[in-house]
């Protein structure tokens, strides 16, 4: 093999090179700031987000942000938020899941600044998948989750004004990229939860018709939809790549991707969402007294 062949072939193997190196200490800042705004003692405007010296000037910083939270916070950890970027050598950001709530929920105003929420399927595991260093095969994590229909509530610990000023900070991020939400678990509050699907291996996702009503409103009607196709597809490489860490714990919660975004709901409003094949789920923002 010539050296030139030698060296192409060694570009596209292997992790990239880290753009930074760990900061220790950066980090743990971070997370302290993170961890004093999920408990509201301070209060950080988006468009300002970190402060320039502990800011995570990529996605592994901010993932080891998320991390750093975990203990500092000490709350349980119900569950796991997954997001994909179909990137090359960009492995998926995981963050905790802190809240849950059963359908029919009553949330705060203070779950979500301006009352966003987003339907999604997610999967519960019905077994432990502990960590060890043989992978799971495909036939044993398909049969250890139920299949759950969710709302997921968008709680950003950054202050924005509307729906409207997060998106277009976020857009933003594409031209100057930041991570600051990301760091911030990914802006979730926690998960509202329907009625489980054991035997749901043969259902259609392409098929699957999924709305979402606020009062007499129709915000959501959509057949297929999901950024995957198949909702179950990332549970494969998500349970391998916790098999490495702390493993997946018998009734966690496991998200990810929605099949429409956030949209903010009146306050009272009742929000149901219908999934093809399940329950609906409910949720009400009840205003405050």
């Amino acid at each position: 093999m010539s050296d030139t062949m030698t060296e192409r072939t060694a570009q596209g193997r292997g992790p990239l090179q880290q753009k930074f190196p760990h900061e220790p200490e950066r980090i743990r800042k971070a997370a302290d700031l993170l961890v004093k705004m999920r408990k509201r003692e301070i209060e950080i405007p988006g468009e300002v987000g970190f402060p320039e010296d502990i800011r995570p000037r990529n996605r592994d910083e901010a993932q080891q942000m998320n991390d750093a939270v975990i203990p500092l916070l000490g709350w349980p950890v119900l569950g796991w938020k997954f997001y994909i970027n179909a990137t090359i050598q960009q492995a998926p950001l995981r963050t905790p899941i802190y809240h849950i709530w059963d359908s029919p929920a009553v949330l705060s105003e203070k779950d979500s600044q301006h009352r966003w929420i987003e339907p999604e399927l997610a999967f519960r595991a019905l077994r432990d998948f502990p960590a060890r260093d043989k992978p799971y095969g495909y036939h044993e994590i398909l049969e250890g989750f139920e299949a759950v229909p969710v709302f997921e509530v968008i709680g950003p610990r950054f202050r924005f004004d509307s729906a409207a000023h997060m998106r277009q900070i976020v857009n933003g991020y594409r031209i100057n990229p930041r991570f600051d939400g990301l760091a911030d678990g990914n802006a979730s509050g926690g998960y509202v939860v329907g009625t489980p699907v054991k035997d749901w291996q043969d259902l259609d996702w392409l098929k699957m018709r999924v709305t979402m009503t606020a009062g007499d409103e129709t915000l959501v009607d959509t057949v297929g939809g999901h950024p995957l196709v198949d909702p179950f597809i990332s549970m494969f490489p998500l349970v391998n790549m916790m098999r490495e860490r702390d493993g997946i714990t018998a009734g966690m919660l496991m998200a990810t991707h929605s099949y429409s975004g956030f949209l903010p709901v009146p306050a009272d409003a009742r929000v149901v969402s219908t999934f093809s094949y399940f329950d609906p789920i409910e949720a009400v923002f009840a205003s405050a007294k």
